[in-house]
């Protein structure tokens, strides 16, 4: 029977399918009695994996050969987007199909700092426990709509492309354009204006990954080996610099201090003043610290 899987997949003698999607990836899991499927391509990479019989595929190359390769148990297949291929198995088997959207692996390289031309490496023949497993467990979990159940999908979904990226890329090793030097120097710039024209209002480290373009989880790291500050560290360290230059330039109120810094009470101001200044708002405006601030050193 040949079949155009992308068209009349519902006509495929699929005798067991589960599936599971994160955005831009999705993973199925088949068992199919045996049949072909005609020449195609597919719009995103495609990683089969074998678990049982033999997958064999065929693909017409440039001088109008073809090349044939068997896929058996246990053996990967990657299929880069666009790729016309055709595939056909004698036996009942069991697979795994992986489809990949390009643009996750070109949105995941540009919020980690990695240079944002991604193409995969055509591979067949191999093997690769990591992404079995990862497919496995994408495929198990359950409640992929609850808060715990999401993240974790989510983790596993980014594990997968950071190993496309890392094993599969056709350039060979992706390096990070930072390293481990930090944020370029425009990126801190950036992160840097935004909290300073943000200070009265709540600063997430959400946004400020936004700002700079990046994953929470690289920037966080990244901004750190720059500033030797986590982001909520440079925040408060912004928020009290600017309450100390209040008190010692102008006579505003210290609650009206505490609004203007980004503080959500007067309370609030004080606890992390006095624990980071030794002072609170109101003696280090009285203190010599706050004379010598604006410059009165005369009066000591």
């Amino acid at each position: 029977m040949k079949v155009n899987w992308k068209i009349a997949a519902d006509e495929l003698p699929i005798l067991f399918i589960r599936q599971a999607a994160r955005p831009g990836l999705r993973v199925n899991h088949y068992r199919v009695a045996p049949g072909d499927l005609v020449e195609q391509s597919s719009s995103a990479h495609e990683l089969t994996v074998t678990l049982g019989g033999c997958l064999t595929t065929r693909k017409q190359t440039a001088v109008g050969g073809a090349q044939i390769k068997r896929g058996r148990a246990g053996n990967l297949c990657v299929t880069p987007a666009g790729e016309r291929v055709a595939a056909f198995w004698n036996e009942e088997v069991e697979c795994l199909l992986i489809d990949v959207k390009p643009e996750l692996l070109v949105q995941t390289a540009l919020e980690n700092d990695l240079p944002p031309r991604v193409e995969l490496r055509e591979t067949y023949e191999t093997s690769d426990s990591l992404i079995q497993n990862l497919a496995f467990a994408l495929l198990g979990e359950s409640n992929p709509r609850e808060a715990f159940g999401r993240l974790y999908a989510d983790a596993l979904a980014q594990a997968l492309i950071f190993h496309l990226l890392k094993s599969y890329n056709a350039d060979g090793v992706l390096v990070s354009k930072t390293s481990s030097v930090g944020l370029s120097g425009y990126r801190l710039r950036r992160v840097k204006e935004y909290v300073y024209e943000h200070l009265e209002e709540e600063i997430t480290l959400a946004e400020l990954a936004a700002v700079a373009g990046l994953s929470q989880f690289y920037f966080a790291r990244a901004f750190r080996r720059s500033t030797g500050l986590t982001p909520q560290q440079f925040v408060m360290k912004s928020r009290l610099d600017r309450a100390k230059k209040l008190l010692a330039d102008s006579d505003l109120p210290l609650v009206e201090v505490g609004i203007r810094a980004g503080f959500k009470s007067q309370s609030h101001f004080t606890t992390h003043f006095r624990r980071l200044t030794t002072h609170t708002p109101k003696t280090f405006r009285e203190s010599k610290f706050g004379k010598r601030a604006i410059g009165f050193e005369q009066f000591e």
